[in-house]
């Protein structure tokens, strides 16, 4: 009688796996075929079926001289039970780590509202290589903001000029805080006697199709308890906002 051996024990070698793959795409198959998509010899692969035979994935019949081999599945259901096992241990445990990574995602989200004085978001049917450079390029900003020395270079200081009023001397100061050619352009805003950061960030959601995501931070608690203070900002950008579209448009 032979002797039974643990199933786990003869699926750990990687040749006994290739036999039981071999047997389960035919009905059957002799000694000298199996041999043949090894590079070891008749022996080796003689002793590798003993333990499969041992472990019952594998039984045999004589046909006259020769002696052919077939699989025997059954064994394996305890191989799929204790993967089963494991599989809903780690879908569970996957499952726990993506409700936190939301939990964190909508935390960051939530934080980075709250730290925002203006947000707004805009999408434009052209490429996003094209709304870098307007982003960017001073002569295309001046026909969407106004006339500058911007360039986009981490440190540059610039500065936009309008028309001087009793209330404002027309002139915008800033420096280049940040560039990631084509995702994302900051810079310092000041003017007036505030200073804010602007964040553009570009992502591009088809081909010819990106989206325009504006952050401006940084007011004074003054400002920000002025009525209309910041709804003035979000006007200001939104109309910046349709003449970049336009001028993309051209």
């Amino acid at each position: 009688m032979e002797a039974e051996r643990d199933v786990f024990t003869a699926i750990a070698d990687v040749n006994r796996r290739k036999i039981l793959r071999l047997l389960a795409d035919v009905d059957e198959m002799p000694l000298h075929e199996l041999t043949a998509h090894f590079e070891m010899g008749r022996t080796a692969v003689s002793k590798h079926l003993a333990i499969l035979k041992e472990a019952k994935l594998v039984t045999s019949r004589k046909v006259g001289r020769e002696t052919r081999y077939q699989l025997n599945p059954k064994p394996l259901r305890e191989v799929r039970n204790w993967v089963s096992f494991y599989e809903d241990f780690w879908q569970g445990r996957l499952a726990q780590l993506a409700v936190l990574l939301e939990k964190q995602k909508m935390s960051t989200l939530e934080g980075k509202i709250m730290n925002a004085d203006v947000i707004l978001d805009f999408q434009y049917t052209s490429s996003i290589e094209q709304v870098w450079k307007a982003l960017t390029e001073s002569d295309i900003l001046e026909q969407w903001i106004l006339a500058n020395d911007f360039k986009p270079v981490v440190g540059h200081t610039f500065q936009f000029k309008s028309e001087p009023n009793e209330y404002w001397d027309g002139i915008i100061d800033g420096e280049v805080l940040e560039v990631d050619e084509p995702h994302k352009l900051s810079y310092i805003w000041a003017s007036a006697g505030e200073t804010t950061t602007v964040v553009w960030t570009l992502t591009e959601v088809s081909e010819g199709k990106t989206d325009l995501h504006f952050e401006m931070t940084g007011f004074s608690e003054e400002t920000k308890a002025t009525p209309g203070a910041i709804d003035g900002a979000v006007y200001s950008w939104t109309e910046f906002a349709k003449k970049l579209k336009t001028v993309l448009e051209k």
